[in-house]
Formats: structure tokens, sequence, C-alpha cells
């Protein structure tokens, strides 16, 4: 059923049309004229009709209960992020010749594992940084330094870093939160080390940030994990933290492009890789290079950890993944960081 729903200051008239697809156009007075938009209501197609669009456009499917099963199960349009890289055509999404459903979802089947790995993976490096963070600045600076406008370089980020601060604090049910006493303590909020565990990734990282360059602290924490300079753990950590959050919500990642590029270094301390792909390429913009910082940040956090093992384990068992896509350079494998 369509309507045609016309405004005004002073009245709402409704003249329904009865048609099958709903027919929406609204006017609205402005100044002697009228501004008309209309929009056509799409109909979700059913399991069955889109098994039929996805061959009629091409895609191969042998076993009709399992492609029923993952359209039901993981949805068409969560698919279509990874059977996009089928198509040859962008406008009728046509599939190159061959494709099949397959191979779509042992894209999507990877995609999940190799998420699940690197989550773990960051898991254990965002970990690390909090630790690390507590353990170098409440000694020097005390309890609730991360609060203190003095240590921070730009106070409108302080502030923002604050009230993300007080909305976690807010919906925290930690029993710390609930038995902090600020009139006992002097303090709005509680100490650093019971505060920065409940802090996303992204808001720990930005803290980091906007610690003045001149905190000696700073640099020390850089140097932990191998980087001459505070630039670069800046950096690093916020690309692990865009990463962290693309897994954490089950988004695609191994083709993706990545808006943010990490700073480029050559001379750090631990096992690095030798051919870094060039700045403002497409390769420094793929997954390789965010792989390769993960690898390199839990060199520090989880020593002894069998994280390249796990991916060359995963990159054999999905061997029709096309490795150039996702950045891998000719020999990565034979890199020191991989050793």
């Amino acid at each position: 059923m369509g309507e045609n729903l016309f405004l005004s200051k002073e009245w709402v008239y409704i003249c329904v049309n009865r048609t099958r697809r709903a027919s929406r156009q609204i006017s609205v007075p402005q100044a002697g004229h009228f501004f008309y938009m209309n929009s056509i209501e799409k109909q979700f197609p059913l399991l069955p009709d889109q098994i039929k669009i996805l061959q009629q456009r091409g895609l191969e499917i042998d076993d009709s209960d399992e492609a029923n099963h993952y359209l039901a199960h993981v949805g068409y349009y969560r698919l279509a992020d990874y059977w996009q890289f089928l198509q040859k055509d962008s406008v009728r999404n046509a599939f190159i010749s061959g494709a099949t459903f397959n191979h779509v979802i042992e894209l999507y089947n990877f995609d999940r594992e190799l998420r699940l790995l690197l989550l773990d993976a960051m898991e254990r490096i965002e970990v690390s940084f909090r630790a690390i963070m507590i353990n170098m600045m409440c000694p020097v600076y005390g309890s609730n330094w991360f609060t203190d406008k003095r240590i921070f370089f730009n106070e409108a980020r302080l502030n923002d870093a604050i009230e993300k601060i007080d909305r976690e604090l807010e919906r925290s049910d930690e029993e710390f939160v609930k038995q902090h006493d600020k009139k006992k303590t002097g303090f709005e909020h509680p100490p650093a080390w019971k505060t920065l565990p409940i802090l996303s990734f992204g808001t720990l990282s930005k803290i980091y940030r906007n610690i003045r360059d001149d905190i000696k602290e700073k640099r020390i924490i850089a140097k932990v994990y191998g980087l001459p300079q505070e630039r670069w753990l800046q950096s690093w950590m916020q690309v692990v933290s865009i990463l962290r959050n693309y897994c954490a919500h089950h988004s695609l990642i191994c083709y993706r492009p990545f808006s943010f590029l990490p700073r480029e270094i050559r001379q750090v301390k631990l096992p690095w890789i030798k051919n870094i792909p060039p700045a403002g390429s497409v390769v420094s913009e793929q997954l390789y290079y965010q792989i390769c910082i993960v690898r390199y940040l839990l060199q520090t956090a989880s020593p002894g950890n069998d994280f390249s093992y796990r991916l060359m384990e995963l990159l054999v068992k999905y061997r029709g993944i096309d490795l150039e896509k996702m950045g891998f350079l000719e020999n990565w494998d034979e890199e020191d960081l991989w050793q």
C-alpha cells in the first residue's frame, strides 16, 4: 500500500493510494514553492529468491541446502562483502566465469579465522599496553595522572577522554567502581590501575598520544616495545586499535583497504621487515603491513608466541586465497620478522 503525504504548517492530509509498492510524496510549502520527495520501498527477497538471483548472475551453487543455511544464518548482504571479489560487473553484479558459492564460503571462513587469530594477538598487545602505561606513569605522576592537564598537550582531547572515561564508569558494574569514595579519596575517578582496564583500546591509545612529548615516560614506553620514539608507537597503536575494531565488529578485513596508514620505520630494535611497502602505495593500504605491526608488537607483549606459525598454518589451509590482494609481498615469509 502506498501513501501520498501532504504537509503544511496548519494541516496534514494523507491520501492512501492502493498499490502494491509504497510510494510516498511529501510536499512542504516554502516561500510559494513545493518540495517533492518520492521513495519506492524495495521488497526484500526470500531465501529461495536470493539463491535464484545469485544463479541468474552466474554464481554456481552445487548445494542449495548449504547455500540456504549460509544465507539464513550469515545473511545475503554480509556475504555480499565477500562475493563482490568474484564479480566482474559492479552494475549488473555479474560473476566471473567459474565463480562458485563454495569460493564465497571459503573466503568468508578464512576471513573469520583470520579475525579470531588477530583478536587473540591484539588482546595481548592491549593488555600489555595498559599495564606498561600504569607501571610507568603512576609512580611518577600519581594514581590519577590520566586527568592531570599538566601532563597533556591538548586540553580539549583530554576533556573528551575524561568524558569517555565517565561514560565507561557509569556503565561498569565492577565492584571497585561502586566502592569508590570520591570524598574519602579526594579524586573524582578510581586510580589508573582500576580505571584504565575498563577503557576501550581506542581511548587508551588516544590518551597515550595526547601525553606531552617532553614527558620522558612516553618515550620510555615506546622503547619498551623496541621503537626508538613515541611517534611510532602512537601510530602503530592506532593501527592496532582500528584493526581491532574491524575484527571485533566482524567486518571483512582480508581484502580491505585501510585508510589510516602506519608510520614507516626501518631501524628498530627487534626483528622487522626489510621489504617495506612504499608510503602511499596500494600495498601500504593493505592488510599485510597491519599484520606485520601486530607481529612486531607481539614480540614484546607475548614473547615466544605462536602467531607466525598459526598464520602460516591458516594460509596453507586456505590455499585459494589471493595473498597479493592482501598486500603480501614476494618471499615475505623469509623476512626476519617471521622466523
